[in-house]
């Protein structure tokens, strides 16, 4: 982590750096915090209560699981899992509005010091070995020529399937790659990319249309990457899921 010192004037920005095939690639963290907010939904609960493991997350009114688990298990059976115990994976959504509240206070939340807040971007977003992916919950169908996107939410404390037409988004592979900036401070309302997306180091695979895809976020020594078109029964070690709990009012 880089610490780049403002003149005066000016605000402090944190650069985070990282070599790959010989190329530097810097993740900036946004200056404006005005930035975070975008597609962001009004924040609630601010006062929420701590919870072991987890970061609420104001913007999102939610708890988002500091570590992946469930490492291993396929999609269906991370779904599962979790269900079981009242929680949920995160969409793609959410996992943009988590990146962004993260990246927006490098010093540290409530929930989480600067050290920590470091440590979770970097397992996240970070080109370096070992291989790193979790899990989203978004699950592409197509339907009398329509595509959709499946995932769940929390209503009133219970979790229910939500169905909708995808968006108009980019539906074309990037390899590389879009810019992690241009997509989550500009994503659609269902977290991925516009047509419009700037170039840059994320690739990315688009929304199949095969009624066997969904979304995963993978980093590993060659790429970062948000991935739609993978197989739901895909499984490895370094494959799991980030938890999502409610937050009571």
């Amino acid at each position: 982590m880089v610490l780049i010192l403002p003149k005066k004037g000016e605000s402090t920005k944190w650069v985070r750096e990282f070599k790959a095939d010989g190329n530097v690639d810097r993740y900036l963290m946004p200056q404006n915090p005005k930035d975070v907010s975008q597609n962001a939904s009004p924040v609630t609960n601010v006062n929420a209560p701590s919870k072991s493991g987890f970061i609420y997350v104001p913007n999102l009114g939610l708890y988002v699981a500091k570590e992946r688990t469930l490492q291993g298990k396929n999609w269906n059976d991370c779904q599962n899992a979790l269900h079981s115990q009242g929680e949920r994976m995160s969409s793609i959504p959410e996992f943009v509005g988590f990146l962004k509240y993260l990246r927006a206070n490098p010093n540290g939340v409530k929930d989480a010091n600067s050290s920590e807040v470091a440590s979770i971007l970097d397992d996240i977003l970070t080109v370096r070995n070992p291989y790193r992916a979790e899990w989203l919950d978004a699950d592409f169908k197509v339907e009398k020529k329509k595509s959709y996107i499946n995932y769940n939410v929390f209503e009133s404390g219970k979790i229910v399937a939500k169905k909708e037409l995808l968006e108009n988004c980019l539906m074309t592979d990037k390899e590389p790659g879009i810019d992690l900036d241009s997509w989550i401070n500009n994503s659609t309302k269902q977290g991925l990319p516009k047509t419009n997306v700037a170039d840059g180091s994320i690739y990315y695979w688009f929304p199949r249309s095969d009624n066997n895809s969904v979304a995963r976020f993978v980093a590993n020594s060659g790429w970062a990457d948000l991935d739609c078109d993978r197989d739901p029964s895909d499984t490895s070690d370094g494959l799991g899921v980030r938890a999502i709990r409610h937050a009571s009012p």
